[in-house]
């Protein structure tokens, strides 16, 4: 077993990572590829990025399939049992003889914090958001991820629209003036709000709302009180998917860690506003923001299979 390498994987909805590892940890071979989210890109595409990616890491590492004995993927949508069903085939079928996890793509960023271990809370706020946690038991809990037109306030698609309602309200005279006028109009190199419309409705992607949220940040930081709502309310959104999982593991009365990942959490005004949030309903958390990536993340709860298998 000294030999042994696991492989950790990334499968995202833009882009598929895999990190191959040696048994003391070192990364020793890396591969990109497109997304394996087959709701997006369909199935054959998927997966042929995903046996991309994987390919593209251990050839790099200069290592064989057979070798690896521990393979841990984290994605989206696998908490649903015919697409964990369908991703243990692919595996399965790619290594027959290696043990297998495979979690929700919160796990590994929960893990990315924790340097591997399953226990505590990570909360996303990206494109999307949500919530995942475990407790000391192995129990888990889940708040948001329920996509755009679901509602996951505090997400980067939700606080892009608010910038952009907030824009069109102060221009019909229905809210308050903002500087996010003119912060929108500037970024989208618009002419005028009347611009917004087919801006808008030209291509309904949702990465392209969130793609607005740091103007929020931006302008709320210039003090500018309608942008400082948004956040407030994004803040507090976030906040309370916290709140809903810490209560379900019934966790509020201990010292565990809670994971900030995600675009928007990065060091910042939002990012304030979500602590003092969070601390007002699980005072004890310990917040960490990961140095490590989540595909590393994915590669230490590889590790830990392997350690188990021993």
């Amino acid at each position: 077993m000294d030999g042994a390498i696991v492989i950790g994987i990334d499968g995202g909805a833009t882009k598929t990572v895999a990190v191959v590892m040696n048994r003391d940890g070192s990364e020793i071979g890396r591969s990109q590829s497109g997304s394996t989210n087959w709701n997006s890109v369909g199935i054959d595409t998927a997966h042929a990025h995903l046996n991309e990616a994987i390919s593209g890491a251990l050839d790099q590492a200069g290592r064989q399939i057979d070798e690896v004995k521990a393979v841990c993927i984290g994605a989206s949508g696998v908490d649903r049992p015919l697409d964990r069903e369908r991703m243990t085939e692919w595996l399965r079928a790619r290594f027959p003889a290696a043990a297998l996890t495979i979690h929700n793509d919160a796990v590994i960023a929960l893990a990315s914090g924790t340097a591997g271990e399953v226990y505590g809370v990570v909360l996303i706020s990206g494109t999307g958001m949500i919530v995942y946690g475990f407790d000391r038991e192995g129990n888990r809990a889940r708040a948001g991820g329920w996509g755009a037109l679901l509602g996951d306030p505090g997400s980067g698609y939700a606080l892009g629209a608010e910038v952009l309602k907030a824009v069109t309200w102060a221009v019909d005279g229905r809210g308050p003036a903002t500087a996010l006028t003119d912060a929108l109009l500037t970024h989208l190199q618009l002419e005028g709000p009347q611009q917004l419309v087919d801006w808008t409705y030209r291509n309904i992607a949702w990465e392209r709302f969130a793609a607005l949220a740091p103007l929020a940040i931006h302008c709320a930081e210039a003090e500018d009180a309608v942008a400082q709502r948004i956040l407030a309310e994004g803040a507090e959104g976030l906040a309370v998917a916290v709140k809903a999982v810490v209560q379900n593991l019934k966790l509020a009365e201990d010292g565990f860690p809670l994971v900030l990942a995600g675009g928007n959490l990065r060091p910042g005004l939002f990012q304030e506003r979500v602590k003092e949030r969070i601390f007002s309903y699980a005072p004890n958390a310990v917040l960490i923001r990961p140095d490590l990536e989540p595909v590393i993340g994915a590669a230490l709860l590889a590790l830990r299979e392997l350690d188990r298998g021993n």
